[in-house]
C-alpha cells in the first residue's frame, strides 16, 4: 500500500516476525511508518528476544526523533523482559538518561531506584555517580541552548543530590545566574545571601509552556498502550 509522498505502508500481516525480515522491512522506510509497524508488532505475540528487539528498535526512533520520553518507557520496558542483570541494569540506566533529556525527573527516579535495587554493590556507586552526571550535562546543554527554565529545573534537582563543595558551588552559582535572568528575586537573594542553601532549593513540577519545543508525533499515540 502506497502513502502520500511515495512511501510504503507496512502491512504487519506480512511480517514473519524474524528479527532479518523486520529489519529487511523496515530498511526503505521512513520513521512514521517503522513507528507504525512496529507499533503493530508489539500487539502481536513474540517471543521475549524479538520483542525485545522491536522494542528497541522503536525506542531508537523515538529517542532520535527527540521523543524522550516515550523512549524512556520504552527502553525501562525493555529492562523488565532482559534476560540478564547486566542487560536490566544498562537498560534502567540508558532509560534514566532518556527521562532526564525529557524533564521526568520523578520518571528518572523510578528508573535509577530499579537499577539500584538490582545492582551488584560495585555497580551501585558506578550508577549515582551516572545519575549525577546526567543531570550536569543535561543542566548545561540546556544552558547552552538558552533553555533557561528546564536549565533552572534541572539545576535544582541536581542541587538536591549527593555534591562535592566545588560541584555544590557550581549549582550555586548557575542558580544565582538562573534566578536573576528569570526574574525570580525572592530565590536570587536568599541563595546570594546565603539564606538558602544548595540541597534546600524549590523543586518544581515541569509544565510544558508555549516556548518549548513543539516535538511531532502522532496524536492519538499512547506508549502505554503497547503494554496493555
Amino acid at each position: 500500500m502506497e502513502l502520500s509522498g511515495g512511501s510504503r505502508r507496512i502491512d504487519s500481516k506480512e511480517a514473519t516476525l524474524s528479527r532479518r525480515e523486520i529489519d529487511a522491512k523496515l530498511a526503505a522506510s521512513g520513521d512514521y511508518v517503522k513507528m507504525d509497524y512496529l507499533q503493530a508488532c508489539l500487539k502481536k505475540p513474540l517471543d521475549f528476544d524479538t520483542k525485545r528487539f522491536v522494542m528497541t528498535k522503536l525506542a531508537s526512533i523515538y529517542e532520535s526523533r527527540m521523543m524522550y520520553l516515550e523512549a524512556g518507557k520504552l527502553v525501562r520496558n525493555v529492562a523488565d523482559i532482559n534476560t540478564t542483570y547486566e542487560g536490566k541494569v544498562n537498560d534502567f540506566v540508558k532509560s534514566m538518561s532518556l527521562f532526564i533529556k525529557a524533564v521526568n525527573f520523578a520518571e528518572a527516579d523510578i528508573s535509577f531506584k530499579k537499577a539500584i535495587a538490582i545492582a551488584t554493590p560495585k555497580q551501585k556507586p558506578e550508577i549515582k555517580m551516572k545519575f549525577k552526571e546526567m543531570f550536569k550535562m543535561q543542566a548545561k546543554e540546556f544552558m547552552a541552548r538558552d533553555k533557561r527554565k528546564h536549565a533552572l529545573e534541572t539545576y535544582e534537582m541536581l542541587a538536591t543530590l549527593d555534591l562535592n563543595p566545588i560541584e555544590k558551588k557550581e549549582v550555586e552559582s548557575a542558580l544565582i545566574r538562573l534566578y536573576e535572568k528569570l526574574g525570580k528575586v525572592k530565590e536570587y537573594y536568599n541563595l546570594k545571601n546565603g539564606a538558602m542553601k544548595v540541597g534546600s532549593t524549590p523543586q518544581r513540577t515541569h509544565a510544558r509552556s508555549a516556548d518549548d519545543e513543539v516535538i511531532e508525533r502522532p496524536s492519538d499515540f499512547d506508549v502505554n498502550s503497547l503494554f496493555e
